[in-house]
């Protein structure tokens, strides 16, 4: 907050993808909902844009603030959804709309107006039981406000909140000019099968702004009403699109009622927000042609179709762990916040690593020292811990006497992601700086970057 208040926080004006932002800020508040049994949502409005200009970072650790605040006030079987749109475009920039609503518990009316000052919480209100020094809001709102944006709160007591973000940003090279749409689907006829309201009517108008007839239907039941309707009429579906996990009939169980309907005509697309390797092979055998991860994009759509229009569509997709595979690997993850502890332990155990935990920095020193020479392949080091911060465990385990406290890579996890932060990380010895949130596949990339390069030069 000092920073901020000395102006010497700084904006960065970088391309980035928004497609990349809110997929890996989806996947981190989808992790902590999970844990909470809190049911979360990513709905993305047609009309969005994939390439913008501003500080993306920034950007992230605002809405990452907010999202966790409502997984923390919302109890399990509550429900969190998060949606993005533009809702206004020039020649060189555009106003995205970020909204955050939940069913947790509320805000005392007669507190929204300080709900945004510094170190404000309620007094003897139900938020004091869940902690915290009442900083995050504060600096989200400043952020916002350096963005030439703003941020508003709506909420009823019992009932939930909303926060609606509002910023400028550019727009990305390769978003400017906007291309008309050129209709390349027309004629195809379409059918989206999801339970959540929202993320169905936005996957129809994504669809028809592309060109194809859609409509949408809310459980499998309906879609496979819809479609024998259809083909009675001597028509049926040129795809359909099914989230796969619905009440009373799943995806896969649709899917394969509907193949068993439609024969080979139809394409199928199965959609989930959730790592789909563990069903993969039982949704290839229920007729499913296309695994699509949400939230969907309209380039994600598109590249869809592509691969199965063209006949290329994968006959067997890759899982994320597939991808990033560190099984064999072992890692000393040192964190001192358990529901981070939780977060990291999950996206590691997800690629195959074994996974040792230390909750301060001497913890950590002592099971490096301890353990026999190459046994960890790499540490993972928060910078704010007790008893010994990350920076002096760093430059103690460099200082060891033994031949892997020089080669094994160590990296630092921090909120803090200042330039002069990554170069008191470098100088006691770490390898490279990851910024909290971690964003999962930056976390891969950089461990595989830092353990599996030199074996594949080999």
């Amino acid at each position: 907050m000092s920073r901020i208040e000395s102006g010497k926080l700084l904006l960065k004006n970088q391309s980035f993808s928004l497609k990349d932002m809110i997929c890996n800020t989806a996947d981190i508040i989808r992790a902590q909902a999970g844990q909470k049994g809190v049911e979360f949502d990513c709905v993305l409005y047609p009309g969005l844009g994939e390439g913008y200009t501003g500080d993306e970072m920034k950007l992230q650790q605002v809405l990452v603030n907010i999202l966790t605040n409502a997984v923390k006030f919302t109890a399990g079987g509550g429900k969190v959804t998060f949606s993005a749109s533009e809702v206004t475009r020039g020649k060189s920039d555009a106003t995205l709309r970020f909204v955050v609503r939940d069913t947790g518990i509320g805000i005392d009316p007669g507190f929204l107006p300080q709900v945004f000052d510094a170190f404000a919480q309620e007094s003897g209100g139900s938020t004091t039981a869940y902690g915290g020094t009442g900083l995050g809001l504060a600096i989200s709102k400043n952020i916002v406000d350096m963005m030439n944006g703003h941020i508003t709160v709506r909420s009823i007591p019992e009932v939930g909140s909303e926060f609606t973000v509002d910023v400028r940003l550019g727009i990305g090279p390769e978003e400017a000019p906007r291309k008309e749409a050129s209709l390349p689907y027309k004629g195809m006829r379409c059918l989206v099968v999801d339970d959540d309201a929202a993320v169905c009517q936005s996957t129809v108008q994504m669809l028809r702004e592309m060109g194809a007839a859609a409509e949408g239907v809310d459980s499998g039941p309906r879609a496979i009403a819809r479609t024998k309707a259809l083909l009675e009429c001597g028509e049926c579906f040129s795809a359909v699109f099914v989230d796969w996990k619905m009440p009373e009939m799943d995806g896969v169980e649709t899917a394969r009622r509907l193949r068993a309907l439609a024969g080979r005509e139809t394409v199928i697309f199965l959609m989930t927000a959730y790592d789909w390797g563990s069903i993969e092979e039982q949704a290839r055998s229920a007729g499913v042609d296309v695994l699509l991860e949400k939230p969907l994009f309209r380039s994600t759509l598109e590249s869809a179709f592509a691969r199965a229009c063209s006949g290329k569509v994968q006959t067997k997709a890759r899982s994320v762990a597939e991808v990033h595979n560190f099984e064999g690997r072992r890692i000393l993850l040192a964190e001192d916040h358990s529901l981070n502890v939780e977060i990291a332990v999950k996206l590691l155990e997800r690629v195959g690593f074994e996974v040792d935990t230390a909750g301060n920095g001497l913890r950590t020193l002592e099971l490096f020292k301890k353990s026999p020479v190459g046994y960890y392949d790499a540490v993972l080091m928060d910078i704010r811990m007790p008893l010994m911060d990350g920076l002096t465990a760093a430059a103690a385990i460099r200082g060891m006497n033994r031949p892997d406290a020089a080669r094994t890579p160590i990296l630092a996890m921090t909120a803090n992601a200042f330039e002069d932060d990554v170069e008191k990380s470098l100088a006691a010895g770490m390898n490279a700086h990851l910024a909290k949130p971690i964003e999962p596949e930056a976390l891969y990339r950089a461990l595989h970057r830092f353990i599996c390069a030199e074996d594949e030069d080999l």
